[in-house]
């Protein structure tokens, strides 16, 4: 069940998400709390960042994937699970969550 719900994600939705979330005309956030701001672009930017490594990885078979390579990826993740806990209450957090999912019309 869980693999299934993983397939019906559209990356290309997800991938557009985090990249409007990073474009301050986009999303100004007045009045939002600065540093829940930065840390949100942070998780967005860290997001797009990792699926296009993870695309990369799946279907470039011209080049290795090196350690360092890999290490970078983890520690970029790893930002992203200890960023989120702080932030996740928050509104545009929850936004954003749903423009992962929600196709933009």
């Amino acid at each position: 069940m869980r693999a299934a719900l993983g397939r019906a994600y559209d990356h290309s939705t997800m991938k557009s998400a985090s990249n409007r979330i990073l474009n301050p005309k986009d999303f100004p956030y007045v009045g939002e709390d600065p540093a829940v701001v930065y840390d949100l672009r942070l998780v967005a930017r860290a997001f797009s960042q990792l699926q296009e490594d993870r695309h990369f990885a799946d279907y470039n078979l011209t080049k290795d994937l090196e350690t360092v390579e890999a290490l970078t990826q983890v520690k970029s993740a790893e930002k992203i699970f200890n960023i989120w806990p702080k932030i996740r209450g928050e509104q545009i957090a929850q936004a954003y969550l749903v423009s992962l999912l929600v196709k933009r019309v």
